[in-house]
C-alpha cells in the first residue's frame, strides 16, 4: 500500500510540474513564437488566452467527469492533453492549430485541478494541507522549468522548441507508471471521512462563497505581480535584465514558500495560514512602495512571493475539507473562480495601466490583497474543526 501511495504522489506531483511548465510555454518563448508563426504580438500572445479558456471551459466538467470515470482515466487524459499541446505546438507550424493545441493544454490543466486534490488526499492523508503546499511547490518549478530549458536552447544555438520535446519525458514517463497505480474510482462515492478531515461551516453557502471570492482575489494578486512588475521595475529605472530578476526573486520566494509550509502546516491550521499571510504579504508590499528603493523592491517581493506563493493550495485545502464528500467537483469548482480571474484581470488592469500608468498595477494589487483577506477572515469566522 505504501508503494502504490508513493506512486500516486508521484504522478500527481508530476502533473503538478508539468501544468506549470506548461503555463509558461507562451511567455517563455514569446518572441519566438512571433518569428515561427510570423504574426503580430498581439495575435501571438492569444495562445495564452485559448490555454486560459481551455482551463475554465472544462475543469467543472472534469470534476464531474472524475466522480463518473475515476481519477485514472482523468489523469491519463489530463497528461495526453498537455503532451498534444507541448508536442503540437512547434510541430505543426501555424497559428490556427497552435490555438487549438493551446486550448487542448488548458483542458489538461483543469483535468489537473480536478484530479490531483484528490489523488493527494488518498496518498498524503495525513498531511492533506501540506501535500498541496509541495504540489504548488512543483508547479512552481515547472514555470522555472521552462523559461529556464528556452535558455538553454537559445545559448547553445538550438531551435527554441526543443525545450518543449525535453518536458514530454516527463509525460511519457507518467503515462508508463498509470497501468500500475491503483486509483479506485467509487474511493469518494460514499463521502468517506478518512481520505480529508473534514472542516464544517455553519453556513455552507457563506464558507463556500468566501473561498471563490478569496481565490478570484488571490489569483488577481498573482496575475497583477506576473503581468507588471517587470515593467513597474523599469520605470524605476532598473536595466531590462534586472527587472525581469525582480520577477524571478519573487517566484523564487514563492518555490521557498511553498516547501517551507508542507512543514508548517502541520503546526498551524489553513485558515489561520490564509489569514496571517495576506497580512505579512501586504505588510510587504506597503514597505516597498512606502522605502521605494530598488533594493528593497528586490527584498519585499521575495517576502511577499513567500507568503503568497502557498495560498491557491491552501484555498483548495479549505475548500475541499469543506467539500470532503466530493474533493474533485469542490476543487474544479475553486479552479474555475481561478480562471475567471486570470481572463478578468489582465482586462480589467490593462484599462487601468493605460490610464494611470503601470505605477497604479501594485495598488490595484493590495486592493485584491485587502479582498482576500476580508474573505478569509469570513472562512475563518464560518468554519470549524468540530460538527455543531
Amino acid at each position: 500500500m505504501q508503494k502504490n501511495n508513493r506512486l500516486i504522489t508521484f504522478l500527481a506531483f508530476g502533473l503538478y510540474f508539468l501544468t506549470g511548465a506548461a503555463c509558461m510555454v507562451v511567455g517563455s518563448s514569446l518572441p519566438q513564437l512571433v518569428g515561427m508563426y510570423d504574426k503580430s504580438l498581439e495575435l501571438v500572445v492569444l495562445l495564452g488566452s485559448s490555454y486560459a479558456l481551455g482551463r475554465v471551459a472544462t475543469v467543472y466538467l472534469s470534476g464531474r467527469m472524475v466522480e463518473r470515470f475515476g481519477p485514472k482515466s482523468i489523469l491519463a487524459a489530463g497528461i495526453l492533453m498537455v503532451s498534444a499541446y507541448l508536442f503540437g505546438l512547434p510541430t505543426i507550424q501555424n497559428y490556427y492549430a497552435g490555438m487549438v493545441f493551446a486550448f487542448l493544454g488548458g483542458v489538461g490543466m483543469g483535468a489537473q485541478d480536478a484530479v490531483c486534490p484528490l489523488m493527494l488526499s488518498i496518498s498524503c492523508r495525513n498531511n492533506y494541507a501540506g501535500a498541496l503546499s509541495a504540489g504548488q511547490a512543483f508547479f512552481g518549478v515547472g514555470c522555472f522549468a521552462t523559461p529556464f530549458l528556452v535558455g538553454i536552447m537559445l545559448s547553445t544555438e538550438l531551435p527554441f522548441y526543443y525545450s518543449y520535446y525535453f518536458l514530454l519525458g516527463m509525460s511519457v514517463i507518467m503515462l508508463f507508471c498509470i497501468p500500475f497505480v491503483k486509483l479506485d474510482k467509487d474511493v469518494q462515492a460514499d463521502g468517506e471521512e478518512e481520505n480529508v478531515k473534514p472542516l464544517y461551516a455553519k453556513k455552507t453557502w457563506l464558507a463556500y462563497g468566501a473561498v471563490l471570492i478569496a481565490c478570484a482575489a488571490y489569483c488577481a494578486v498573482v496575475n497583477v505581480i506576473g503581468l507588471y512588475t517587470s515593467s513597474f521595475a523599469e520605470n524605476l529605472g532598473v536595466s531590462s535584465s534586472n527587472a525581469a530578476f525582480m520577477l524571478t526573486i519573487y517566484n523564487v520566494g514563492s518555490m521557498v514558500g511553498s516547501f517551507s509550509f508542507v512543514f508548517i502546516l502541520q503546526k498551524i491550521k489553513e485558515q489561520t495560514v490564509l489569514v496571517g499571510n495576506n497580512i505579512l504579504a501586504f505588510l510587504a508590499i506597503v514597505a516597498a512602495l512606502i522605502v521605494n528603493k530598488t533594493q528593497i523592491y528586490f527584498v519585499c517581493l521575495f517576502i511577499a512571493g513567500f507568503f503568497l506563493g502557498v495560498l491557491f493550495s491552501v484555498i483548495i485545502a479549505i475548500a475541499t475539507r469543506i467539500g470532503y464528500k466530493r474533493i474533485s467537483v469542490t476543487s474544479s469548482m475553486v479552479a474555475t473562480s481561478a480562471g475567471a480571474s486570470d481572463i478578468l484581470t489582465p482586462i480589467i488592469t490593462g484599462a487601468l495601466v493605460s490610464r494611470l500608468g503601470v505605477g497604479c498595477s501594485f495598488y490595484y494589487a493590495l486592493l485584491m490583497i485587502a479582498i482576500t483577506l476580508v474573505a478569509a477572515y469570513v472562512v475563518k469566522a464560518s468554519t470549524s474543526e468540530k460538527e455543531n
